[in-house]
């Protein structure tokens, strides 16, 4: 059965190869999703979110949305939270991603990630009423000349709920004359180890308030994605609980799944679409929006981080995941960022239907400090993951291209914590 055709993201986006004042803007393409910039905007850049109308209470305290972004026809599966896609998107995304129907994917060059024939735009609505606040600007430049835009923007639905999509391919001319004699903050980098045909420059646009109602055009998804991103963002929701809390800023924490925010029937309606990009898979399991916070403390099942200190900022290259698939949660993964790959431990994901007894496969949720090393195998790839905890709170991982059969041990490793 087929998987959403998510993008895979930009790998490896190392803050030391951008400069400092946009160290984490990514290039075009899903590793906007991924970046610091796109995911949590600094201190100052939406100001104008708390200018916006109060929140409502009670009973339309979640009447925010009334018009899906994408005419019905323009879009397929919609990906619940917590897709995982190392090592860009190596811990449960927070944003969800709506697939742009008539998508074409390009033959797939060896270490690049995967472009889309162009020319497949469709219109984009505002979903509510809404204000963006701030508007940034993906260009590729690639060395024949050629120029591709791309666009991602935060916007309030009032002043507590605050929303992201990324991968617009246009703007509707209402909000090209609003940005102009605006003077954005731009970047130019490249990264030519990854791209050597192309560079990069973003330019953000901040402290906007473009008023636009529900239904209205705001611009176009899908001429170079195949999917739209969709987060939103509640501060009046608790936090998710992560085994150290203490981690974890309220971008993460109090994400939300946006169709929770439409009335009930058309919320039911939207909800038949949440699978894979044709819907060939369906997520039936609840919490049918999926989930992003899976951790279960003095276990191995959650979030792992790789020397971070203090808040986690964004950066998921070097991360662990140890959860249950966004899509067909009965299945567990090992998402595996780059944190091992200088020690021989690829990055990429492990999906295998976890065991209640044993070694080999054990659910995430029964791994605890117990001494023993458990061996992850999906069967279809060489290279098995090894896991153990000297820890409640610490975890290693390695790797090894024998069975999993027989005692493992594990000598090289990579440590995480939380």
């Amino acid at each position: 059965m087929k998987r959403a055709l998510v993008p895979i993201c930009a790998l490896l986006l190392a803050a030391t190869l951008v400069p400092s004042a946009a160290a984490s803007t990514p290039p075009a393409g899903d590793a906007a999703s991924g970046s610091r910039t796109a995911l949590q905007p600094r201190q100052g850049e939406m100001d104008t979110l708390q200018q916006l109308p109060p929140c409502p209470k009670g009973a339309k305290a979640n009447r925010l949305l009334t018009r899906f972004p994408l005419n019905t026809g323009d879009h397929g599966g919609i990906a619940p939270l917590g897709n995982l896609m190392p090592p860009s998107h190596t811990l449960p995304t927070t944003h969800m991603y709506v697939s742009i129907a008539g998508t074409t994917y390009l033959p797939v060059t060896p270490g690049q990630p995967p472009e889309v024939a162009p020319g497949n735009s469709k219109n984009l609505y505002a979903p509510g009423r809404m204000w963006i606040v701030q508007l940034s600007t993906f260009d590729t430049i690639f060395t024949d000349g050629t120029v591709r835009h791309e666009y991602d923007y935060w916007f309030g639905l009032c002043n507590q709920v605050k929303g992201r999509f990324g991968h617009v391919s246009g703007i509707s001319s209402k909000i090209a004359n609003a940005i102009k004699g605006v003077k954005p903050e731009c970047v130019e980098y490249s990264i030519p180890t990854q791209w050597p045909d192309r560079s990069f420059r973003t330019c953000s646009y901040n402290n906007l308030k473009i008023a636009l109602t529900a239904g209205e055009l705001i611009g176009e998804a899908g001429g170079h994605n195949g999917n739209l991103d969709v987060k939103l963002v509640d501060m009046r929701r608790p936090d998710a609980k992560f085994a150290n809390q203490s981690r974890w800023l309220p971008e993460v924490a109090r994400a939300v799944c946006f169709l929770d925010y439409y009335p009930a029937k058309l919320k039911g309606t939207l909800y038949g679409f949440l699978g894979n990009s044709d819907l060939s898979i369906k997520r039936t399991v609840e919490p049918r929006c999926g989930q992003i916070a899976q951790d279960v403390a003095g276990t191995a099942k959650g979030a792992w981080l790789h020397q971070v200190t203090g808040w986690f900022m964004g950066r998921e290259d070097d991360q662990l995941a140890l959860v249950n698939d966004n899509i067909e949660p009965q299945y567990q993964v090992v998402s595996m960022g780059a944190a091992g790959i200088s020690k021989g431990i690829p990055s990429g994901t492990w999906r295998f239907i976890p065991q209640k007894s044993g070694q080999v496969n054990r659910d995430f949720s029964q791994v605890t400090p117990d001494g023993k090393v458990y061996c992850y195998d999906d069967g279809r790839q060489e290279a098995k993951v090894l896991i153990t905890m000297p820890s409640a709170t610490k975890l290693r991982v390695g790797t090894t291209t024998g069975s999993c059969t027989g005692a493992q041990t594990l000598d090289v490793y990579v440590e995480f914590d939380r």
